[in-house]
C-alpha cells in the first residue's frame, strides 16, 4: 500500500504543470481567468478558452461586440473561459488578423461556443487586457455543429418608419413591425431614438408608464409565434440617460397567443450602462415573449439587441463535435492522446479512483504507471491498458 501511494505521489509531482496549467505548451495552457491575473505583461503564452463571441469596435469609451448571431466576421474573437460568459470583463479579445483571418465567425459560426487554444502575447487589445501576435493556433477541429443555426431570431429596432403609433400620445403604444423577426406589441412604450436612449445604434425600444409618469408599467410583446421552441434569450438594457433612478424588468412567456403570460424572472435590476442579459429557458412547442417594467416608477428603461434561440439540446452538439476528435490508446508506460480541440480528460483506476485530470490538445503522451485505466472525455469512457 505505501508503495502504491509513493507511486502515485511520484506520478502527480511528475504532471503537476501540466495540470497547473502554466501557458507554457498546448498541453498546459492558461485558463482565460489565468491570463487576466498575468494581464499585459507583454509576454508570450498558451491560453485557451471558448469563442463566446466576436469584438467589433471600440469608440467614444463604448466596446462594441456580438455575443449572438449574425456575426460581421471582425478580425477578434472574444474567448472565455464559460462558454456562457456574458461579462466583458471576464473575456479576452483575440486577434486573428493576419494569422488566421479565415477563420472569423461570419464565414465559420461553427466555431462560435468552442474551445480555441492560442499561443500570443499577452497586451492590451481595444483598450481591454488581451492576446496579440498569435504564434500557434488550434482550432476547433472539424466536422462541428454549428449552434448558430439555432439563432435566427434577433431583433435590432432600427427601422424608425417600421413604427407605427397607436395613437398621439408618446405612451399610447403602437406596433413595431420588423423585418428581421415578427410584429411587436409596445404599450406604455415608445420608439426610442433620442440621444438620452441607451441603445446599439440608432434606437432602442422605450418603456416607462401608459400615461407617461402615471398608470401601468409598459412593455413590449410578441404579436407573432416562434414555433421552433426558446432556448436561451439574450438582451441589452438599461435606464433612460435622464432618469437618476432606480428601475427594473421582467421576463414572460405565452403558449397561447398572448392570452395568459407565464413569469420567466421579474424585478431584474437595471443598470445605468447598456447591460447584457441571458435567461435560459429550454422550451419546446410554440411560444411568444413579453419584456415589461416591474416598477411603479416614471423611470423610462431602453431595451434592445434581442437574440432568442430556438430549443436545443447542447449535450448533442458537444458530443458530435468531441467524439470525431480524440483518440486514445496505452504504451509502455504512457497513455497516449490525439486531440485536433483541445478536451479535458479524467483518469481513473479500475476501482473508481481519480488518478489525475488532464486538459490536452494536439498529440502528445501523459505518463502513467502499467496498469488499467478508465478515461473520461466529458461524452465518453474508454478503458486504456498501459504496459
Amino acid at each position: 500500500m505505501k508503495l502504491r501511494l509513493l507511486s502515485f505521489i511520484i506520478l502527480l509531482v511528475s504532471i503537476l504543470p501540466v495540470m497547473a496549467g502554466d501557458g507554457s505548451s498546448a498541453q498546459s495552457p492558461l485558463t482565460v481567468s489565468q491570463a487576466l491575473v498575468k494581464k499585459n505583461n507583454q509576454k508570450s503564452y498558451y491560453v485557451s478558452g471558448y469563442i463566446v463571441g466576436e469584438y467589433r469596435d471600440y469608440s467614444n469609451n463604448k466596446h462594441f461586440y456580438y455575443l449572438a448571431p449574425p456575426f460581421d466576421g471582425t478580425s477578434a474573437y472574444l474567448i472565455a473561459d464559460d462558454v456562457d460568459e456574458m461579462d466583458l470583463s471576464r473575456m479576452m479579445p483575440v486577434q486573428i488578423k493576419d494569422y488566421v483571418d479565415n477563420y472569423n465567425l461570419d464565414e465559420n459560426p461553427q466555431y462560435w461556443r468552442k474551445q480555441l487554444t492560442v499561443k500570443g502575447t499577452l497586451t492590451d487589445y481595444f483598450t481591454l487586457p488581451g492576446i496579440k501576435n498569435l504564434t500557434d493556433w488550434i482550432a476547433p477541429a472539424e466536422p462541428l455543429d454549428d449552434e448558430s443555426q439555432y439563432w435566427n431570431f434577433y431583433e435590432t429596432f432600427e427601422t424608425k418608419k417600421a413604427y407605427t403609433p397607436a395613437g398621439e400620445q408618446m405612451y399610447s403604444g403602437g406596433t413595431y413591425t420588423s423585418s428581421e423577426t415578427c410584429r411587436w406589441e409596445f404599450a406604455g412604450a415608445t420608439y426610442g431614438d433620442s440621444s438620452n436612449d441607451m441603445k446599439w445604434d440608432n434606437a432602442a425600444a422605450h418603456l416607462r408608464l401608459t400615461q407617461s409618469t402615471s398608470g401601468e408599467p409598459g412593455y413590449i410583446c410578441m404579436l407573432d409565434d416562434k414555433p421552433d421552441g426558446i432556448g436561451y434569450i439574450r438582451l441589452w438594457a438599461a435606464r433612460y440617460k435622464e432618469d437618476k433612478g432606480a428601475a427594473s424588468f421582467g421576463i414572460f412567456l405565452s403558449n397561447d397567443q398572448g392570452e395568459s403570460w407565464e413569469t420567466v424572472q421579474t424585478g431584474i435590476a437595471i443598470e445605468k450602462e447598456l447591460t447584457e442579459y441571458q435567461f435560459k429557458i429550454m422550451r419546446p412547442g410554440t411560444w411568444r415573449i413579453k419584456i415589461a417594467k416591474t416598477d411603479p416608477s416614471a423611470n423610462g428603461i431602453d431595451i434592445d439587441n434581442i437574440h432568442i434561440s430556438d430549443y436545443y439540446t447542447l449535450s448533442a452538439v458537444t458530443a458530435t463535435s468531441t467524439e470525431a476528435t480524440t483518440r486514445l490508446w496505452g504504451t509502455q508506460g504512457t497513455l497516449c492522446f490525439e486531440a485536433s480541440q483541445p478536451v479535458n480528460l479524467r483518469i481513473h483506476t479500475l476501482d473508481g479512483t481519480l488518478v489525475s485530470e488532464q486538459h490536452i490538445a494536439g498529440h502528445g503522451s501523459l505518463p502513467l504507471p502499467a496498469g488499467f485505466y478508465l478515461v473520461s472525455t466529458p461524452t465518453s469512457t474508454v478503458k486504456v491498458v498501459v504496459r
